[in-house]
């Protein structure tokens, strides 16, 4: 084993302070343009090519992001949904007192989502082509029955509840699924008494929805642009006026990232094959293109402004673009932020977007750098973590950042300690106002993660790991305030998680050829389980 030097690194950033600890250069902190220091190196990961990164022939590598299970059951205010497929069913959990209870609902049921207030699920009924929307009470489920168009696999309810966009989602969509109507989506009225659908016909293969946050209007990504609804006018039969996010009408689609501001006023457009970011004004439809310094590999808007944040990879650069003084064609409208020293490709935002959390996932990084998106020249701070970054996330009030990692093999020349942590699985917590960072390695590869947070505190994070051998399965449960885990065990493979806020409990579901739920309190970190519920509805 080497012998290992102890160097302290103390960063200060806006009111921060970094402490690093470790055995040599890679373990400090590396400053950003006020006072720059690369101790990486010269680039480290950085890829090199021919083809110059403006060239339109030329596309990057790719960040991955994260998935999500779409089919996971659903959390209304006191109880859990869960889909029983085979028996036509909609399970309903109350996640206080375990009482099961079976609502029969329309043919094989598939997709459920919940409204944001009260205990109300939407079902997609895949044997009958109908939707069914269950309002609960202690003592009752009542359900109405719409029909709708085949093969839909998607369900987006409106921020107030009161409209679903339902739809088929080419990508969401597994090998031999029916394929179904590539342009004509389904607004369904949720309102108790009034519910109805109106078929809309769209532009070409729809993605993604964005809501407005405080009209009823949505924007709908289609490959022929950005589709307007306006969801209290919208009429069975309407077709959507489409905003064109290109000048080119010809463009791959494919290689289009769109996104929509909160309040409905522009669409930027990141291309992965070209040096350029366009903005869209969806009021007067038009099109603003920025050439940029590279090709941007990831886009973000910043919450509350009309802000968005680029990283271009290979160009070492962030830019804080104001999309106003873009379409303004004013000069300091973009940003400019060197962050050569530390590889990043891609950025999660914080909610109150304050700060971003820069990473890649391309090129084997050991790093992450926080980006403050408030104090002028938007300085940032890289820090080192001990394993490669697979994905980032922060937590809802902005407090920790979790960086999730992979099993890798070991390195020749590396310490025993180095190599045990490579071929280990984990996630590092990060401390975003101290800086101070925790590995959490687990014996089996993480699949899902949940922060549960109250309105004034960050609590726990919950991860799952799931034994690949099915011998072992955990699920992690994490202090935000103390950074102490604790290892629960799970009976069978823990596949997704969902909060019931009301009672305070996280729902885990498992693998399970009957059904089974375990309910975590969260305060308490007690653990009830309900099994067989598909079947008598037993509990144990």
């Amino acid at each position: 084993m080497r012998t290992r030097m102890l160097i302290v690194a103390i960063v200060m950033l806006g009111g921060w302070t970094f402490l690093g600890c470790g055995s040599d250069m890679s373990d400090t902190a590396v400053e950003g343009p006020n006072g720059a220091s690369n101790d990486y190196g010269e680039e480290p990961g950085r890829q090199y090519s021919d083809a110059s990164s403006s060239s339109d022939s030329y596309v990057p590598a790719q960040e991955e992001e994260m998935d999500f299970d779409f089919q996971a059951p659903q959390a209304s205010e006191h109880y859990v949904y869960v889909a029983a497929t085979a028996r036509d069913s909609l399970v309903r959990i109350n996640a206080e007192t375990l009482d099961i209870r079976l609502i029969p609902v329309g043919g094989a049921p598939t997709q459920v989502a919940t409204l944001p207030a009260g205990d109300v699920a939407v079902v997609l009924n895949s044997g009958t082509d109908d939707l069914s929307i269950v309002r609960s009470t202690e003592e009752s489920d009542d359900v109405t029955t719409l029909e709708i168009l085949p093969h839909l696999n998607t369900i987006e309810i409106s921020p107030d509840g009161r409209h679903a966009i339902v739809f088929y989602n080419h990508k969401r969509a597994e090998q031999y699924d029916p394929v179904g109507d590539l342009q004509t989506i389904l607004v369904i009225s949720l309102t108790d008494g009034n519910e109805a659908v109106s078929r809309v016909s769209t532009g070409f293969h729809p993605t993604d929805v964005f809501f407005h946050d405080s009209l009823p209007m949505a924007y709908l990504i289609t490959d022929d642009g950005v589709g307007i609804l306006d969801l209290e006018d919208t009429q069975d039969g309407d077709i959507t006026p489409v905003v064109a996010v290109a000048d080119d009408l010809m463009e791959d689609p494919e290689l289009r990232e769109v996104v929509v501001t909160a309040d409905g006023e522009y669409a930027l457009v990141r291309n992965q094959g070209s040096a350029s970011l366009g903005v869209v004004s969806l009021v007067d439809e038009t099109i603003h293109t920025t050439q940029l310094p590279g090709i941007a590999t990831d886009v973000d808007l910043v919450p509350g402004k009309h802000q968005a944040l680029l990283v271009l990879r290979e160009e070492s650069l962030a830019l804080v673009v104001d999309l106003e003084g873009l379409m303004a064609e004013e000069e300091d409208a973009v940003e400019t932020v060197d962050i050569s020293g530390t590889q990043a490709g891609a950025a999660v935002v914080s909610r109150d977007g304050n700060r971003a959390v820069l990473y890649s996932t391309v090129g084997g990084t050991k790093a992450v750098s926080v980006l403050d998106l408030v104090e002028a020249g938007h300085p940032w701070t890289a820090v080192p973590v001990q394993k490669t970054v697979v994905g980032v996330d922060i937590s809802p009030l902005g407090t920790t950042a979790v960086i999730f990692h992979e099993a890798q093999g070991p390195t020749e020349g590396e310490s025993d300690v180095d190599q045990t942590v490579a071929m280990s699985n984990g996630f590092t917590l990060f401390q975003l106002e101290t800086g101070y960072r925790k590995l959490i390695q687990t014996e089996d590869p993480w699949t899902n993660h949940l922060f549960v947070s109250s309105q004034t505190a960050d609590e726990r994070l919950y991860v799952l790991t799931p034994d690949p051998h099915d011998v072992s399965h955990v699920l992690q449960s994490v202090d935000l305030d103390t950074f102490i885990r604790e290892r629960m065990p799970m009976a069978a493979r823990p596949e997704s998680m969902v909060y019931v806020a009301k009672s305070g409990k996280v729902a885990v579901s498992q693998e399970h050829l009957n059904g089974r739920i375990s309910f975590v309190d969260v305060s308490t970190d007690e653990v009830y389980s309900v099994t067989g519920y598909e079947l008598n509805g037993m509990i144990h």
